[in-house]
């Protein structure tokens, strides 16, 4: 028995804790850069240099919620509004679906993902070294994708709310790595 706990422990530490603390900085730094901008220029600034950070951020988001079939009864993925809000996605799902409410850990986190991905993305395809004007449009939109990062109050307690059907999952996944 004392195999699989360290095997269900190492789990729970390389799928749920390590993912959280990434998750968690990264977004953590996001906000400072933030902050930061909107105080030495302004929120409107901030909120058009963020633009493609806030797209491809809402864009996880609803692709995520998506494949997890939920419901998506409205979204914005970029907007300036008075309340600092610059792009949402509402959604419904069903609380007795495990699936989907298990969805809710996969679609808070999405952006770290999605964010990453297109960084790479812009620098595997569009970078070209020694085309300075070119790669300095692409630093200016990785800048813009830095600020997407930002995962919200919301992100995070949509997250929590699927962390038990998630620890299901790791479980389930122990235990198979235990009897094979």
């Amino acid at each position: 028995m004392t195999e699989f706990s360290l095997q269900f422990a190492q789990n729970i530490g390389y799928f749920l804790i390590l993912p959280i603390i990434i998750a968690w900085s990264i977004s953590f730094l996001s906000s400072l850069l933030s902050q930061w901008l909107t105080i030495h220029t302004s929120y409107t600034i901030t909120a058009i240099l963020s633009f493609f950070g806030v797209v491809i951020q809402e864009l996880s988001h609803l692709i995520v919620a998506i494949i997890f079939r939920h419901h998506i009864t409205e979204f914005r993925l970029w907007q300036i509004s008075d309340d600092g809000v610059l792009g949402y996605v509402n959604r419904e799902y069903n609380p007795s679906s495990f699936y989907q409410k298990l969805g809710n850990i996969f679609i808070s986190i999405a952006p770290i993902v999605g964010v990453t991905a297109a960084i790479c993305s812009l620098i595997k395809f569009i970078w070209v070294p020694g085309l300075y004007i070119r790669n300095t449009f692409v630093i200016l939109i990785i800048g813009s994708l830095l600020l997407g990062f930002n995962l919200s109050a919301a992100d995070w307690q949509n997250f929590r709310r699927g962390i038990p059907l998630y620890l299901i999952v790791i479980l389930f996944i122990s235990t198979l790595q235990y009897l094979f």
